[in-house]
């Protein structure tokens, strides 16, 4: 046997003993008055683990050279799991046994004699005991060394004693700048586009070697950003399915949820996608591509309807898929030079807080570099372990490791383990050890968050505890020290965190599992071993398989479904809860089920259950006798309204993982919620009167975190017994009373002596206060007690007439809305105030005077308020039917980080400032208002939009300027033409709306074409002009894509003959509710257009399907034609009808869809 298999075979034993040992500790020092036999087993399996742990380090580290020691290891680890099994079974029989005695008011002492009796655990302990003697017997066959016991999560070898975190983010990437810029241009060169076709773009190469991280830099890429309307990012793996990419991708871009389309067939997936899709610019990463597996052909006729200049970048191994998919030359990466090479080790190896850098080390690391042959992957986990060890022995050590040789033996038929991974692997304590072999039962490329892993983590009892340490810290820890050996990936993507396995190390990481982690796909004929403690589904159909664990596996302690297909148990759930009596963690997420059977109440030592994006209406109560419950996720249940009564009973559960819209329609919550103290999040907390539904439930419930929104506080008696200043973790708190109370000054003091008792934790970041009929707000808000506070939001505050919030000094973001009494806010300096929002708050009259750091404030509705405050900073400013608005603040120098201005309805605001640049302007319904910045201000305004003005002067006012790319006039009286249009190079969209006076958008008197000056316009949209009768009256833009005529129900004529011949870039035309036109331009459309749309324009529509008439054959060789009313096909399914493009195409020809052209 090589040395690399004997790494992989190797037993990782340590952690489980140390976790039985402490479980027998508990059971000698709990009072449960054991008979005397009983005891004396117990003592002396207590004994036996001593003897075991002391010598066990040794064996460990011996057994990658003695394959008996490997045996002898592998033999105490499946003992060590039956005990583990065994007692803690007994520990929560013991737990519920002693609950049944409190209940009957039972008070003598504990006796767990008739309970160990009724289990048979003496006999199963002494099983244990005499399997454990065997061993221990066994151990004296071997020369290993004791050491002192340590029962705690330290490493089972030498380990990092200092920080050597080092995480490769994408600007410490090595060697890829060339080939980052030479896919970028390729993407971005219109040389690309291949008519007819979807331009593919493949990156290949070997496993390791950076195809995913170059994809990353270019789909994160600022040029790459900017050009792209839409970017979607798809893992596709070994395992090709086309339904999945189809949800990835349409979650991508939009708030869809796979719980939402997951019932949706492929051609309604399908149908959502184009929505978004068609005619838009997209970029599709198409990441781990496997020629064998994929499928090409229903996804490219999709994707063929994207706009011009979409592109696919595809990563793959083979130069196959090349073959088989590229459009584009594929760019071949190549292994990383020598020198950058040894940049990028040195920079991890050597870097701050890395291994000390000497000239033997140096030489050893140039070694090991060649050893990594130009792998970026294996440079950076050698580097990353390296960083933690220092002295050149032990470096020289790993250099001269029998492990570099063993892979010129290694069976090409096994999946490929790098020495570099497998050296690396070697020297993780053991208790990492266990956590990344475990790793192996999610698919490849799965994407996983932090704390969601941690959580299994903890549920599957593989991180030991240590000290005061809480176990989410130490598994924090757990997880960063894989990620800084680079055994986990950081991905960013969009500027979302997540993390992934390289499927190089998911490798390894199956290797290493054994015969206790395996996954169950489709169309496998489920060999795992019995021995098997950790099992997947990664298939549809689950009833079958599930048989076979039931049948071979009856140990087993992890069921996980991490895929995203729905999974149909049948009738085969209700024998899981019955058989799997020892699973720790069940994930039936995606599972096809309305409801859970009550025999669910029999995994005693179910430690974690996901029942999310399931139809479950309901919990059967008996999920509440699962004590040991620490995580119960319900994500995307929408049809679920409530909880289990005795949810109370769940005293270890820290994680209740319900969407915010469940909160949103929760009514009441279960009596005695507050006996679960280890509660992490509880986001609603509705207050009742009820016994076990007061206020005074949240007293124990110190360990909240993130926000909680207490509801319903009129009903708060005795507030102060919530507790919160001791709730040191909580983020957010939002006080709300009922919204239908009289304004009564009873319900006043009420109010204030409720709120003064509800006075939070000092660190606490962000208050809401909703409905709150106090006369004034509470102390500890007046006073500053809250020193840490940076978001307030006082909602509907009815009675207050004072706002004094001076001393909260580190308040960033500030919300006043419907606070109708609201007079008067005491001035102070706001040094860190950056956001201000003030609605309908009508009595105010004043604001302090000067916001020095302010960068976005809205001000609507506060009819009282004549002036704004001195604002220098802002850059964002919303004014909004502001009656009364006279200034903008005579005192302030200039608003020249100005960005953004929107004006809406203040009629007596005479004038814009004096001097300001902005990106976007909007105004609207201002009267007095009839200069817009002039052109030396008006160079980086981007957009401009001008609605709801009695005559066209500020139309007229328009500047020239080359920065303006969106440009809208809408609801303009009096305004019948453009006598003269800007000047405007850069505009890119124009939209004309609701402008009843308009009769023709240039002035036949101009000696100019009207459009002359807007040389790079891409879409003109006209609609609801009733007294437009010609459009287009001249010549329009050669730039035009895509031209929007709508609503304007005088259109008799689509302008001269030639009027879209010269159109050679137009690809889309919509033509809508236009019901006096009656004929298509007599030359027709120019050869370039893709899509015609043809709606509620009956005369046009019935010349248009008059086969002999004149405008059938314009239409005859468009692509994507579109004419309504619809007509429904009859080989298509009415109880399935077609989403909105999927419409029958009535033309000259007959009908066709849009599948028939692709």
């Amino acid at each position: 046997m090589t040395g690399m298999e004997a790494a992989i075979l190797s037993a990782v034993v340590s952690p489980i003993a140390k976790k039985v040992f402490e479980l027998v500790s508990s059971l000698i020092a709990g009072k449960f008055h054991l008979h005397q036999g009983v005891e004396e087993d117990i003592r002396d399996l207590s004994s036996q683990l001593t003897a075991i742990l002391a010598v066990l380090e040794h064996a460990e580290e011996l057994q990658l050279d003695s394959p008996p020691i490997r045996d002898w290891l592998g033999k105490l680890k499946e003992v060590l799991f039956d005990a583990e099994d065994l007692l803690e079974s007994f520990q929560t029989e013991a737990l519920l046994w002693q609950r049944q005695q409190q209940a009957r008011n039972v008070h003598p002492p504990f006796s767990a004699s008739q309970l160990f009796m009724k289990l048979n655990v003496a006999q199963e302990i002494k099983k244990v005991l005499l399997r454990l003697e065997k061993i221990g017997r066994e151990k004296q066959n071997f020369q290993l060394d004791a050491h002192a016991i340590d029962s705690g999560a330290s490493s089972t070898r030498p380990s990092v004693s200092r920080n050597t975190g080092f995480i490769v983010a994408e600007s410490d990437v090595v060697g890829r700048d060339d080939d980052k810029d030479r896919m970028i241009n390729l993407l971005l060169s219109e040389e690309s586009d291949r008519q007819g076709h979807v331009s593919v773009a493949p990156i290949i190469g070997m496993g390791g070697i950076g195809k995913t991280t170059l994809s990353q830099l270019v789909y994160n890429d600022d040029r790459v950003k900017s050009h792209f309307e839409f970017r979607m990012w798809v893992c596709v793996t070994d395992v090709f399915n086309y339904t999945k990419v189809l949800k990835d991708m349409i979650e991508y871009h939009t708030e869809i949820k796979y719980n939402d389309i997951s019932s949706l067939s492929n051609v309604q997936l399908e149908s959502r996608l184009l929505e978004f899709l068609k005619g838009k610019p997209y970029l599709l990463i198409l990441d781990d591509v496997w020629p064998e597996s994929f499928d090409w052909s229903d996804l490219q006729k999709l994707l063929k309807h994207g706009g011009k200049g979409s592109r696919v970048v595809v990563t793959s191994r083979s130069s196959h898929v090349a073959n088989l998919m590229g459009t584009l030359p594929p760019h071949f990466l190549e292994l990383l030079p020598e020198d950058q090479c040894q940049f990028l080790f040195e920079k991890i190896a050597f870097g701050p807080g890395g291994a000390k850098r000497t000239e033997e080390t140096e030489e050893i690391g140039k070694d090991i570099v060649r050893k990594c042959k130009g792998l970026p992957l294996a440079i950076k986990v050698m580097a990353s372990l390296l960083r933690g060890i220092d002295g050149a022995r032990k470096w020289r050590n790993i250099q001269k490791h029998e492990i570099w040789e063993a892979e010129k033996h290694s069976d090409a038929r096994k999946p490929q383990i790098l020495p570099a991974l497998s050296l690396s692997y070697n020297h993780l304590p053991a208790h990492l050890k266990r956590c990344f072999a475990y790793t192996c039962i999610y698919p490849k490329a799965y994407v996983f968050h932090k704390m969601d892993l941690i959580k299994v983590w903890k549920a599957a009892s593989f991180i030991l505890p240590r000290g005061q340490y809480s176990i989410e810290d130490i598994g924090e820890e757990y997880f960063d020290e894989l990620l800084r050996r680079s055994f986990f990936q950081l991905s960013k993507v969009d500027n979302q965190e997540t993390f992934r396995m390289h499927d190089l190390l998911h490798n390894l990481a199956e290797s290493v599992s054994g015969p206790y982690c395996y996954q169950i796909k489709d169309n496998d004929p489920c060999n795992f071993y019995e021995k098997a403690r950790h099992i997947s589904l990664l298939c549809s159909a689950a009833e079958q398989p599930i048989m076979g664990i039931m049948e071979k596996s009856q140990k087993l302690r992890t069921l996980l479904s991490p895929s995203d297909h729905q999974k149909n148990f049948g009738q085969a759930l209700d024998s899981i809860f019955q058989s799997l009596k020892y699973i720790r963690i069940l994930d039936l997420s995606s599972s096809i089920m309305l409801e859970l059977p009550e025999s669910v109440g029999e995994l005693k030592l179910l430690h974690y259950l996901d029942l999310s994006k399931t139809e479950i209406r309901r919990l059967p109560n008996s999920v509440c006798n699962l004590i040991n419950l620490e995580t119960l996720k319900l994500l995307s249940c929408l049809w679920l309204f409530e909880l289990p009564k005795d949810l109370g009973k769940l005293t270890n559960l820290q994680h209740l993982e319900l969407d915010d819209i469940f909160w949103y329609k929760l009514r009441t919550l279960p009596p005695g919620i507050g006996s679960i103290t280890g509660l992490q999040n509880l986001h609603a907390f509705p207050v009742s009167r009820e016994a076990g539904k007061g206020i005074n439930e949240l007293k124990g419930m110190l360990h909240l975190k993130g926000a909680l929104h207490i509801k319903e506080l009129e009903n708060a008696a005795n507030a102060g017994e919530a507790n919160l200043k001791d709730k040191e973790d909580l983020v957010k708190v939002v006080f709300e009373w009922s919204n239908n109370r009289n304004g009564s000054p009873e319900n006043a003091a009420l109010d204030e002596n409720i709120i003064e008792d509800l006075q939070p934790h000092p660190d606490i970041k962000e208050i809401q206060v909703i409905h709150y009929q106090g006369a004034r707000f509470p102390a500890w808000i007046r006073d500053g007690q809250v020193k840490n506070l940076t978001s307030l939001t006082l909602n509907h505050c009815i009675n207050c007439r004072v706002l004094s919030i001076g001393q909260l000094s580190r308040l960033q973001s500030l919300s006043l809305k419907g606070n109708l009494e609201l007079e008067e806010w005491i001035d102070a300096p706001y040094h860190f105030l950056h956001r201000l929002k003030i609605s309908n708050c009508p009595k105010l009259r004043d604001t302090p005077k000067i916001f020095l750091n302010l960068g976005a404030m809205k001000i609507k509705k506060c009819n009282s308020l004549k002036a704004l405050p001195l604002i220098p900073s802002v850059m964002f400013l919303k004014l909004m039917h502001n009656l009364v608005l006279e200034d903008f603040n005579e005192h302030t120098p200039s608003f020249i980080k100005l960005l953004e201005l929107k004006v809406i309805d203040c009629p007596k605001l005479p004038c814009l400032p004096e001097v300001f640049a902005p990106q976007k302007l909007e105004v609207s319904g201002c009267p007095l208002l009839t200069k817009l910045p002039t052109p030396e201000f008006s160079q980086r305004l981007q957009h401009l939009a001008i609605d709801a003005c009695d005559d066209p002067t500020l139309v007229r006012a328009i500047p020239d300027t080359g920065s303006l790319y969106s440009l809208v006039i809408s609801n303009i009286s009096n305004l019948t033409s453009f006598p003269k249009w800007p000047h405007l190079p850069g505009l890119k969209t124009l939209y004309i709306s609701r402008c009843n006076d308009l009769t023709s958008l240039s002035d036949e008197t101009a000696a100019s074409v009207p459009f002359e000056g807007m040389t790079s316009l891409e879409l003109l949209s006209v609609r609801g002009c009733p007294n437009l009768v010609r459009f287009p009256d001249k010549e329009l833009p050669a730039t035009l894509k895509c031209l929007i005529i709508s609503s304007n129900s005088g259109l008799t004529s689509l302008g001269p003959e030639e009027a879209f011949q010269n159109l050679t870039s137009l690809t889309d035309v919509n033509i809508e509710n236009c019901p006096e036109l009656h004929s298509l331009p007599a030359e027709g459309f120019s050869a370039s257009l893709r899509h015609l749309l043809i709606e509620g324009c009956p005369e046009l529509i019935k010349e248009c399907q008059n086969v002999s008439g004149a405008d059938c054959p314009k239409i005859q060789g468009i692509p994507d034609l579109e004419i309504e009313p619809l007509q429904v096909l009859a080989s298509q399914n009415p109880q399935n009808p077609p989403a909105a493009w999927y419409h029958c195409l009535i033309c000259c020809k007959g009908t066709r869809t849009i599948e028939d052209q692709a």
